[in-house]
């Protein structure tokens, strides 16, 4: 059973960040506080006090607030960021299989996930989220940057092992078009479609309606291309290819010359 409550925050113009706030003590952690008006803020309003930063990755809507943050707050006394990542003011850089309390009860695990950055990383919670910041997105992935399709395989794979109820959280409102795209990799797909319209009908939290956060781990296995290179209808749309991290170039490269088109 998990120990905390999740606030999600809305930041700039697609951005997510979040609160997890431990049940027993009323301590959070912000996870990628680029608005630090806004995530403080979402502490005052649930009696949260801010005591430490999770940040996924180093590019600038994801830490870029952590220093205007850590002045801001006194109560932040860690910072947590992927190794080598350079993640502005971190105080503990973490790799695969560290673990830590927020809190009192709050578990939380890293998983090591490099490619979007080199040193990306996501934390699983008390067995029941996991927020991906920009490797996992509902229906997508982020872009591999520093990395190869084989970093990127692994991260899905480590992701994925998670159990299906698992709550996915990610860094940006792009679940419209990822669903667009999926649709076309898979067109005969119907649990497909029926994403497409939901995520349709939920629309930005940021122009103030629902948004599509979170999602399951079970989800993404149905309706994530980039979950689904195993898959026939995805092993179609990449044509003759019988390794899987090319399948995942293939699916990157088909998501990128789509969006080019659409």
């Amino acid at each position: 059973m998990s120990n905390c409550t999740v606030i999600t925050v809305p930041a700039l113009e697609d951005n997510y960040m979040f609160l997890i706030i431990d049940n027993d003590s009323k301590q959070a952690a912000a996870v990628d506080p680029v608005d630090v008006d806004a995530i403080q803020k979402a502490a005052a309003d649930n009696q949260a006090t801010i005591t430490t930063i999770l940040t996924t990755h180093n590019h600038w809507d994801h830490s870029g607030g952590n220093l205007k943050l850590m002045k801001a707050v006194s109560t932040i006394d860690r910072v947590y960021g992927g190794i080598g990542d350079d993640v502005p003011g971190c105080t503990h850089e973490v790799g695969d299989g560290d673990s830590f309390i927020v809190g009192m009860n709050t578990q939380v695990k890293v998983l090591f996930t490099p490619c979007h950055t080199r040193g990306h990383v996501c934390y699983y919670i008390d067995n029941a989220h996991v927020f991906t910041g920009d490797t996992m997105f509902v229906s997508g992935a982020g872009n591999f940057n520093t990395g190869t399709p084989g970093q990127m395989m692994e991260a899905f794979d480590k992701i994925l092992g998670l159990p299906d109820d698992t709550k996915v959280w990610v860094g940006h409102e792009y679940t419209a078009k990822n669903c667009a795209f999926a649709c076309f990799c898979e067109p005969n797909n119907k649990e497909m479609q029926k994403r497409l319209e939901w995520a349709k009908q939920q629309g930005s939290i940021h122009a103030g309606q629902k948004g599509t956060v979170p999602s399951t781990i079970g989800a993404e296995k149905a309706c994530n291309p980039f979950a689904r290179i195993d898959q026939l209808d995805v092993m179609e749309f990449c044509g003759p290819c019988d390794d899987r991290t090319d399948r995942m170039r293939l699916v990157r490269k088909g998501k990128d010359d789509w969006g080019r088109m659409a």
